[in-house]
């Protein structure tokens, strides 16, 4: 049966003049280049829906959005714009690597306005804590831990750490002067090199009106820097993380906030990677 079908097939080929075996070629190819094109069109759709969901334009993620006004009453607009209240002094993030956006930082520094005592995880380069010195009140102290650069093999990795979690918190702790260093707003700043699983919480208990938790993203790191803010966090005030990017781009920061969120109300503020927590007054 299977001889005689190739023996049909081959009496068939010969048929064809050398126009019809031509066009038949061109046929094939023109298919096989569909059909490769195809592939590929769909393997760079997967890609961007992967991107997508990572920016939460695809799917909702755990933590519920809210604009920024539902969050706090002072950054609900007036007739003509957001309110005057919310005028902050400003440097744009162009320029910074890992810096918050412009959004965030408004937000950000719109609410230090009226903190009085700041505690921020992750100095980094000092900028968010320049502008946090340069928007609280004059009497406002603000406390800022990171990593020394001498002191980086204290790091202490978990074993459930994403490796890049743990590479871009070790890359970024290269500073000794920081954004803030050398200027009229030094004062105001205390600055703790040390490794955040170390630091002892105890004697700053109910302490903030504001904290800012933007060191590691490593998961182990997250977790124990919420744990510590949660201690730290005055009735009625703010705790703020930067970073809820989604599972792949910032995992830890992703797992440990939705594992928070089941126990605590935060709100994702729209429109940026922040998510907020105020303490029961």
């Amino acid at each position: 049966m299977f001889k005689n079908f190739l023996e049909f097939t081959r009496k068939s080929y010969e048929n064809f003049s050398f126009r019809d075996q031509k066009w038949s070629l061109i046929s094939g190819g023109i298919i096989v280049a569909l059909c490769v094109s195809v592939m590929v069109l769909l393997e760079t759709l997967n890609r961007y829906k992967q991107s997508f969901r990572q920016e939460n334009l695809w799917s909702s993620w755990v933590i519920k959005k809210v604009n920024i006004d539902e969050f706090d009453d002072c950054f609900k607009p007036e007739h003509n714009g957001p309110s005057k209240n919310t005028e902050i002094s400003f440097i744009g993030s162009f320029g910074t690597r890992g810096s918050t956006s412009d959004f965030e930082t408004w937000i950000l520094c719109t609410i230090a306005k009226s903190a009085q005592n700041i505690f921020e995880f992750g100095t980094f380069t000092g900028k968010t804590t320049y502008l946090l010195a340069k928007n609280s009140p004059n009497t406002a102290k603000i406390v800022t831990l990171t990593l020394s650069p001498d002191e980086i093999t204290t790091y202490t990795k978990s074993n459930d750490d994403h490796q890049k979690d743990t590479k871009a918190a070790l890359e970024e702790s290269i500073f000794k002067k920081f954004y803030y260093s050398n200027t009229p707003l030094e004062h105001k700043v205390e600055q703790r090199f040390i490794d955040s699983k170390k630091f002892d919480e105890r004697p700053y208990l109910k302490k903030f009106d504001l904290i800012f938790i933007d060191g590691s993203h490593a998961e182990s790191y997250v977790e124990n820097d919420s744990k510590k803010a949660l201690q730290m966090v005055k009735p009625g005030g703010v705790i703020l993380w930067h970073d809820y990017r989604g599972p792949d781009r910032a995992p830890g920061v992703y797992n440990t906030l939705n594992k928070l969120s089941k126990t605590m109300n935060l709100v994702h503020i729209a429109g940026t990677s922040l998510v907020a927590y105020r303490a029961p007054k």
